[in-house]
């Protein structure tokens, strides 16, 4: 009889033994996928630029040079590069910044233009994203790449995007903390190239277009036409997004270029809000590790990730350029053009778009 009672258990519990060997297996999956998926995003962030404590500087050691103010016939279109002394150009840290809000982060978005023969490139695109974790607003600033300010980490003044090709994301963050008054200490940069992929990557993008950028798209690209759209709204692949992004030639110059740039950030955004939950999310920025390079961790892009897709109304995305609305004027430094700017003006305007003071 007692053995007979053993066989009935012994039956009874292989079932029981596949169920907890079937979830054993499952738990090791999802660990095992979990930590993959960790390593892949810690890969985002390892060449991240390094932080130091913040050495006493001033932001205006040098004086401002006196710059000849630009005639009515400024080319807009053309590409303006000083010569850099190649002794000047190394990577540098980034200064440690007390918060200036708690609930804020600010987060500078680099696009490099790689196709200069120099160690950082060109940061074609320089964008300021600032999100308030306690109000879940979202709020781009553009800075335009003319922009002429001071180079503390080079003693000398330059264009703003001259910091990035001196001394990497360290020297760009830096340059603008000093001359605007802000406390970015995170980052996120791609290159143009790697644009292409991450919009192919993403299935496309939906994106606003006028008809005279239609019609420019047109001519100069013929064998890529942008014909997917109804209402204004046209689905664009990576190549034609890219086309966008880099036109200064419809509108004005690099003011319309940078509104393109905003709005691409708005639409990018926009397609991250499609995923249904954090998993999807994880998901979709685990897909772009390979593209992306950041200082932020794994838990701090998804956190804030997560925050500004589902937690932010992104149809009410605040916009905003450096410098501010008059502000400055148009000038030659030598052969190069630049914009000269009321350095505090943009201070005061940029400290009332972010955290609402003066």
């Amino acid at each position: 009889m007692e053995t007979e009672q053993k066989k009935v258990k012994k039956k009874l519990s292989t079932p029981k033994k596949i169920l907890v060997g079937f979830l054993s297996a499952l738990v090791l999956l999802i660990v095992g996928f979990g930590v993959f998926t960790l390593v892949k995003l810690y890969g985002m962030s390892m060449n991240a630029a390094r932080f130091v404590a913040k050495p006493t500087v001033s932001p205006y050691a040098t004086p401002d040079p006196g710059l000849q103010e630009a005639n009515d016939n400024l080319d807009l279109t053309r590409d303006w590069d000083s010569e850099l002394d190649p002794n000047l150009i190394y990577l540098d840290p980034i200064y440690v910044e007390n918060a200036i809000d708690p609930d804020v982060v600010n987060i500078l978005v680099i696009g490099e233009d790689d196709s200069l023969d120099a160690v950082n490139g060109r940061s074609d695109v320089t964008l300021i994203v600032s999100y308030n974790q306690r109000l879940h607003t979202v709020k781009t600033i553009s800075v335009l790449r003319d922009t002429w300010v001071y180079i503390s980490g080079r003693d000398r003044w330059n264009r703003i995007n001259a910091a990035y090709r001196f001394g990497g994301v360290g020297l760009a963050i830096n340059t603008i903390n000093e001359n605007f008054g802000l406390d970015i200490q995170y980052y996120m940069k791609t290159d143009f190239n790697n644009l292409v992929s991450i919009i192919d990557k993403l299935g496309g993008l939906d994106v606003p277009l006028s008809e005279e950028e239609l019609a420019y798209y047109a001519k100069t690209h013929p064998n890529n036409p942008i014909t997917d759209g109804e209402n204004g709204v046209y689905h664009l692949n990576g190549e034609q997004v890219l086309a966008h992004v880099r036109n200064r030639t419809i509108g004005n110059g690099d003011w319309s270029r940078t509104e393109r740039q905003r709005i691409v950030m708005n639409s990018l955004l926009k397609r991250a809000r499609q995923e249904k939950d954090i998993v999807s999310l994880t998901s979709l920025i685990y897909s772009l590790t390979d593209y992306i390079d950041t200082n932020l961790s794994p838990w701090q892009m998804i956190s804030i990730g997560s925050g500004v897709v589902f937690g932010s109304n992104l149809n009410n995305t605040q916009k905003g350029t450096i410098p501010c609305t008059g502000s400055w004027n148009y000038a030659y430094e030598g052969s190069m053009a630049v914009i000269h700017i009321d350095l505090e003006k943009n201070r005061q305007w940029i400290r009332g778009f972010i955290y609402g003071v003066q």
